[in-house]
């Protein structure tokens, strides 16, 4: 356990010297939003998405310095080297996601003075939770392929990957409800019931299937 914390350290430490340029964006796009009309969209769906690709960032930090081949020095596990990197990026995306839910309140609070509105907080926790899950998303999706082809050609890959998965789900998606005979306004409701649900099991499916497969690559591959 203490290798894994050691390594999450050392991606802490490597974006530590970007930290006054992540505050000034943050407090940037926190002037911005609060400005806006439309700050409880722009706000709370930016951070998640900020924390979230500064956490992938932290494989193309790895790359230039090497620093794969001088930690694989040590006595540790490739696994143990897995496992750290992706709970680094789940607590920096969940940090993101907490700072984006209390800067919006707090931006609502000061312009209206009403820090509780129950309409105004659903509207935020579903953009954050929307927003959330979308970076989760691609994360599940571009951390074994950066694995695989490095920081680099992974980005790329993923773009593609991405776009081609979505274009295969919603072909799979139309038909099934063509052949089970369901409507769209039916499948809309069945979502909107047990939405918090589908998508909780979904990224915890997808994040431990996407932890097997990284370690699977990870481990053949040599550095």
């Amino acid at each position: 356990m203490n290798i894994i914390k050691g390594l999450i350290v050392k991606d802490f430490q490597t974006i530590k010297s970007y930290k006054s340029t992540i505050f000034f964006m943050i407090l940037l796009f926190v002037v911005c939003s609060f400005l806006s009309n439309n700050f409880v969209i722009s706000l709370s769906v930016f951070m998640p998405l900020l924390f979230g690709m500064l956490g992938l960032s932290s494989f193309s930090y790895d790359d230039l310095a090497k620093v794969d081949k001088y930690v694989l020095t040590f006595p540790v596990n490739k696994k143990d080297v897995v496992k750290a990197r992706y709970m680094y990026i789940l607590i920096v995306t969940l940090s993101g996601t907490v700072l984006g839910l209390i800067f919006t309140i707090l931006a609502q609070g000061i312009k209206t003075s009403s820090f509780f509105d129950k309409e105004f907080l659903s509207s935020v926790l579903a953009s954050v939770i929307g927003s959330s899950v979308g970076i989760m998303f691609i994360q599940s999706l571009q951390i074994p392929i950066m694995y695989k082809f490095g920081a680099e050609k992974g980005r790329i890959i993923q773009m593609i990957m991405i776009v081609v998965l979505m274009i295969g789900i919603s072909l799979i998606v139309t038909t099934l409800m063509n052949f089970l005979g369901i409507s769209l306004e039916n499948l809309l409701s069945m979502l909107k019931n047990y939405l918090i649900v589908i998508l909780g099991i979904t990224m915890i499916a997808m994040y431990l299937l996407s932890f097997i497969i990284s370690c699977k690559i990870y481990c053949k591959k040599e550095i």
